[in-house]
């Protein structure tokens, strides 16, 4: 019996260290995770400044992250701003806006729109589409 006294809390005492160690492990998994994720937005940030000011939407639009303060348009540091509203905007125009569909790709104006909601957004973790996504039913 004295065996089995002994035997029982170091078996526990060994259960409880690879509980330990496993819970590590997915810490560090999910570490990573959330890295790559952060990876990944702050890609989709510089992709979509990028394409932001190589259309010289700061010509006309003011947008803090972009550096720019064009007052012909409206201001797009603006968290009411959805990625379906700016998707339409862009592709088709509205009054002084002109229609940018066949100048620019659908997929640059879908990252045009990630980044503009992701902007205004910058407490929320963003998801970037995967490439060829399809940003026009977001």
């Amino acid at each position: 019996m004295a065996t089995r006294k002994i035997l029982t809390p170091a078996l526990g005492a060994l259960a409880a260290v690879a509980g330990l160690v496993a819970g590590v492990g997915l810490t560090s998994s999910a570490q990573a995770q959330e890295q790559a994720k952060d990876a990944q937005s702050t890609d989709l940030v510089a992709a979509g400044r990028d394409l932001f000011n190589t259309w010289s939407c700061s010509a006309c639009h003011t947008l803090s992250d972009a550096g720019s303060s064009g007052a012909v348009g409206p201001s797009l540091d603006n968290p009411g701003l959805t990625h379906d509203f700016i998707v339409n905007r862009v592709t088709n125009g509205s009054g002084p806006m002109p229609s940018f569909g066949g100048q620019i790709s659908e997929d640059e104006i879908g990252k045009l729109a990630d980044y503009i909601v992701a902007v205004n957004h910058k407490d929320a973790k963003v998801a970037a589409a995967p490439a060829g996504a399809d940003h026009s039913k977001q």
